[in-house]
């Protein structure tokens, strides 16, 4: 009887071990998929980690293009200053040629002015020294 009551005891022990079995099976299956969250955790934390690494240094490559524009502007700026002051040079300096130009054309009538007397005078001059130069044939 000692062989039923072994049979009959490990029967009663299955039954009674069955829902912690089917317990186990369960948890070792979820740990078994929590072990595989954790290992695809690890890789988007490793894919992360490299991404941040891109990032900085996409930010630091941007930051040494926005430094380079910033010392660029300043360049532009300062040769834009330097346009503006040739710019005032030049307009200051048409100014005084066109003042210079009114002053010459001032200059210009007063000698045609002048020009036209003296040919005016030489004229009638020429005319007295002609007539004079005819009375002194007539007189020879």
């Amino acid at each position: 009887m000692s062989q039923e009551l072994k049979e009959l005891l490990r029967s009663v022990l299955q039954e009674e071990l069955k829902p912690v079995h089917d317990r186990r099976e369960r948890l070792e299956g979820t740990v078994g998929h929590l072990r595989q969250d954790v290992s695809q955790l690890q890789q988007d934390v490793s894919q992360l980690q490299k991404d941040v690494t891109q990032l900085q240094e996409g930010q630091k490559a941007l930051q040494r293009d926005v430094t380079q524009l910033q010392q660029g502007q300043q360049i532009l700026e300062h040769e834009m200053v330097g346009m503006k002051q040739m710019q005032e040079r030049i307009l200051e300096e048409l100014h005084i040629s066109k003042h210079n130009q009114a002053l010459m054309l001032n200059d210009v009538t007063s000698i045609r002015k002048s020009v036209d007397v003296t040919v005016s005078y030489l004229q009638r001059r020429s005319d007295v020294m002609f007539d004079k130069l005819i009375d002194h044939e007539k007189e020879i």
